[in-house]
């Protein structure tokens, strides 16, 4: 079965690089020990034949080439103008001919049958001196170099297998870790400790697990003081309706109460239908159907009709609403911007002091501004703006929220899902400012 492990998967690729290193250098050094074994040979070989060459008189007979050969283990022989001897009987016809024309010889022959290399010089007392010297000692010499050689590498690849084993282990273990610290995340486990350690690649995978688990937290945080808000705030109209629906039951509210006691519910009532649609309408813009039906959206006389509209409650309020737009053209949702902009508008209306302002503008490039002279927001605020919920808990009973905390939070959703943008910060008239940037036509 193939290993599925990265330490078994390293191991083996290391291992076969190892095995394939040592059989290439078999290969190569085999040729390389051939030819050093004729060398080995025929270097000295060649050396002794030119200082028997250079002897002044060489006169050998046949006992004294005896005696020689004996005593060397080389096999000597002389080539004259009128016979070839001993050794020059490995010679060819046309290598007798070139010594006796003065030329050196270097070749391989056969004596009685034996393979041999030769070396040859002209002599300066006439003639040449022959010298053979027979292949098998240097191929017996061969071969214990040649078992040498293979235990070594053999040797080396037991060693490097070892060594594979090893550092793929220690290559791997890294790896294993961060997987482990990433299956205690999916379980849920938070505050996980990554080891960043080991290769580049695995420290980068380390930290970005660590981040991961950062912003896990930071979110399931998140939801968590959403899901208590939630809680909390349809627990309120729940305990007054259950109140007024126990106290009709029981028959303590008395009939002249009954149409204020009706209207009371029919407020909670609303009160709850509100809360549950921003809840839905928050889920719908994560759906893949939600529906954006983009076209060329006419900003100046968008921004004019909402303001005009919202004068009118501001000055129920006491509140001035103004309007400052230019003509420009983007690409949009005409409804669902006129979504944005009232979410924005109720949200200014709400936290602005009567005899305050708000804002509504745009600038070139697509840009529309909501400003208000409310209390504005702090610098931690703007990280969580948009945030469902986040503000709303975080000011409740120090300033007037109102509604539920989810307006910002989709108002930024349906900014999005239009291909725009949306940010916070300061308006120069001393509170909040969105700014909604949106493709142009």
């Amino acid at each position: 079965m193939r290993p599925t492990g990265l330490t078994a998967r390293l191991a083996l690729a290391m291992a076969a690089v190892a095995v394939v290193s040592a059989l290439l250098s078999g290969v190569l050094v085999a040729p390389l020990l051939s030819g050093a074994r004729e060398e080995a040979v025929r270097a000295p070989l060649a050396r002794q034949v030119e200082l028997l060459a250079r002897l002044p008189r060489l006169t050998l007979r046949s006992d004294r080439l005896d005696r020689v050969t004996a005593v060397s283990g080389l096999t000597i022989g002389v080539v004259t103008p009128a016979r070839v001897s001993g050794a020059g009987a490995a010679l060819t016809p046309e290598e007798v001919g070139r010594l006796r024309a003065g030329d050196p010889v270097s070749t391989s022959g056969e004596l009685d049958g034996v393979p041999v290399l030769v070396e040859a010089r002209p002599s300066r007392g006439g003639g040449a001196v022959v010298l053979a010297a027979d292949v098998g000692s240097a191929d017996a010499a061969l071969t214990s170099v040649r078992r040498r050689v293979v235990l070594a590498l053999a040797l080396g690849s037991l060693v490097a297998l070892a060594l594979a084993a090893w550092l793929a282990r220690r290559l791997a273990a890294p790896l294993t870790q961060t997987a482990t610290a990433a299956r205690r995340l999916a379980a849920g486990e938070r505050g996980v400790t990554v080891p960043t350690r080991g290769p580049v690649e695995v420290v980068a995978v380390a930290e970005a697990l660590g981040q991961l688990d950062a912003a896990l937290t930071t979110s399931e945080q998140r939801q968590r003081r959403f899901l208590l808000s939630v809680s909390h705030e349809l627990r309120t109209p729940l305990t007054a309706v259950r109140g007024y629906a126990e106290g009709l039951a029981d028959g303590t509210v008395p009939p002249e109460d009954a149409r204020e006691v009706g209207a009371t519910l029919v407020g909670e009532a609303d009160r709850l239908e509100a809360y549950v649609a921003d809840l839905l309408a928050l889920a719908r813009l994560e759906a893949d159907d939600f529906r954006i039906a983009v076209a060329d959206v006419d900003l100046a006389a968008l921004v004019t009709a909402t303001a005009e509209a919202w004068q009118s409650r501001g000055r129920a309020a006491g509140i001035t609403v103004v309007a400052d737009a230019a003509p420009d053209v983007v690409r949009a949702d005409p409804a669902r911007l006129r979504q944005v902009l009232d979410a924005l508008l109720d949200n200014a209306l709400r936290v602005t002091p009567r005899g305050g302002t708000v804002v509504l503008a745009t600038r070139a490039g697509g840009v529309v501004e909501v400003r208000d002279s409310g209390p504005g927001l702090a610098p931690e605020d703007l990280a969580v703006v948009f945030e469902p919920g986040v503000l709303h808990e975080r000011y409740r009973g120090s300033r007037t929220t109102g509604g539920q905390g989810l307006g910002l939070a989709i108002a930024a959703g349906l900014v999005r899902r239009m291909g725009g943008t949306i940010a916070a910060g300061v308006a120069p008239e001393g509170g909040a400012s969105f700014t909604i940037a949106l493709p142009p036509s």
